[in-house]
């Protein structure tokens, strides 16, 4: 597990997610490139915030609550912050869903474009009726940008306050051309994807993951070394611990020692013993001198910092 980028106080058990994007003053300006109807802005926020609370609900970090009402965003437009909620909203709030905290997206706005679409749109025609291509794939960027507070009424302060932005390229394939210009200009579906997918990727900002990371072993030709690596490979990380630290003792020649104590380092990682992994990572080095156990000595510091931080979190 590693922790969030953004740490919010673990005192903050639970949260309630509103939405405040809505602009009020806004002229929607969409691109010449269809007559169909813009997505509306509030249904593309609220994608957002499905994205945000969709993630935040796999972790245990936060008790999620989304409030069922939204409100017209401070800046009329939604392009940036405007005033803060006043307190007494905030406390009503929370009392109202009996969270610790409120998470309030403040503004929302998304765009779409295609780079020179009517030379896109005539060269897509003309290589599928010319018979040069079997399909026709399409191009674009969708972006979008948000802003997010954290307001905590027990100290009635600002836990967090701060602009996101999210790019994806979107791109869409036919073997029909007229179906390749109708989804050259069709955006509303790229814009909903990544009003989630904006969503989402803040929430991953916010709680700790997990994530798979990948370890070297040094392998043993013959002896007690090769069988705390069938031993390892077996999940038995006690008795391979056990066999190489042995090996670490009763061996004379400094590069199998090192390798055992590289090893032994490894299991203590892999058993959540890190302070005793450096310390073994540290005897690799100092046999032998390789840059491999430098490298991993850097690697356990990290962790290190990392689960200090996590512990700022979450308490645990």
């Amino acid at each position: 597990m590693r922790p969030s980028l953004i740490t919010i106080s673990q005192d903050i058990k639970s949260i309630a997610v509103l939405n405040r994007s809505i602009p009020s003053g806004k002229v929607a300006l969409e691109s010449a490139l269809t007559l169909e109807k813009p997505a509306q802005d509030k249904d593309l926020s609220e994608n957002c915030l499905r994205g945000l609370t969709d993630l935040l609900t796999t972790s245990d970090r936060f008790i999620v609550k989304k409030c069922d009402s939204t409100m017209l965003a401070s800046d009329p437009k939604s392009l940036s912050f405007g005033q803060t909620l006043a307190w007494n909203i905030v406390d009503s709030l929370c009392l109202k869903y009996e969270v610790d905290a409120l998470m309030v997206l403040e503004y929302f706005d998304t765009d779409f474009s295609v780079l020179n679409p009517g030379a896109t749109a005539a060269n897509a025609i003309g290589n599928v009726i010319n018979g040069n291509q079997a399909s026709v794939q399409v191009r674009g960027t969708a972006k979008s940008f948000c802003g997010y507070r954290v307001y905590y009424p027990k100290t009635k302060s600002i836990l967090y306050e701060d602009r996101f932005d999210y790019t994806k390229t979107w791109t869409q394939s036919s073997t029909n051309p007229i179906d390749a210009v109708s989804k050259l200009i069709k955006k509303n579906d790229a814009l909903y994807d990544v009003s989630y997918e904006t969503g989402k990727e803040f929430a991953m900002n916010i709680i700790p993951l997990y994530y798979w990371e990948n370890r070297d072993m040094y392998k043993g030709k013959k002896g007690d070394l090769e069988r705390g690596e069938r031993q390892a490979i077996a999940k038995d990380w006690e008795g391979a611990l056990k066999t190489w630290a042995e090996v670490y003792e009763m061996n004379y020649k400094s590069k199998i020692k090192a390798k055992a104590a590289f090893n032994a380092a490894l299991a203590f990682e892999v058993l959540g013993r890190l302070n005793d992994a450096q310390i073994w990572v540290q005897r690799a080095y100092v046999e032998n001198g390789k840059d491999v156990a430098k490298k991993y000595s850097d690697i356990i510091d990290y962790r290190l910092r990392e689960q200090a931080k996590l512990r700022e979190q979450t308490g645990q």
